[in-house]
Formats: C-alpha cells, sequence, structure tokens
C-alpha cells in the first residue's frame, strides 16, 4: 500500500487591482488529506467516500500524488504538522 495525498485549492478572490478587478483569483494548493491505498484510482475512491465534494476531474479539479511524486512546494515543515495532527481534521 502506497501513501497518496489529495491537493486541493483555496481561491481568494476579490474586486480590486491587486486580483485584476474579478478576472485573476488567486489559487492556494493544500494537502486536503492523505489517503493509504493499493492504486491511484482506489485512492481517488476512498477520498471522495471521506468527502463526497471532491471532483478529480477537469481543469480545476483535486489532484491526487504519491509522497515520492509530490511537488516541491508542497514538501514543507508544515507537512509534518499534517501528519501529527491529521485526527483533529476528522474528528
Amino acid at each position: 500500500m502506497s501513501k497518496y495525498f489529495v491537493i486541493s485549492e483555496r481561491y481568494e478572490n476579490d474586486n480590486t487591482a491587486e486580483f485584476g478587478f474579478g478576472d485573476f483569483p488567486r489559487r492556494t494548493p493544500y494537502i486536503a488529506m492523505s489517503v493509504e491505498a493499493d492504486t491511484k484510482r482506489k485512492a481517488q475512491n476512498k477520498a471522495k467516500k471521506i468527502n463526497p465534494r471532491l471532483i478529480f476531474s477537469g481543469m480545476f479539479g483535486a489532484r491526487i500524488y504519491t509522497d515520492s511524486d509530490l511537488p516541491d512546494y508542497l514538501k514543507k515543515n508544515e507537512h509534518e504538522w499534517w501528519y501529527k495532527n491529521i485526527d483533529a481534521f476528522y474528528n
């Protein structure tokens, strides 16, 4: 079994010059959850059972990565904090 990470994005938008008067929202990726599964597709199924509102298709859908494939900008010290406090998010 491998550990998979589901990456979602937070959108921030305002009708100001900073965001191009609403045309260019700020999208900040974050680790939404981690799931252990045999394959990528099974990991997506488990994630959908935890949060049915997740979408893995389309241009702005959630993405899923293994620990070795996780992009560098998401590999921060906060990653360790996530492992320690994961139960707080689901209880």
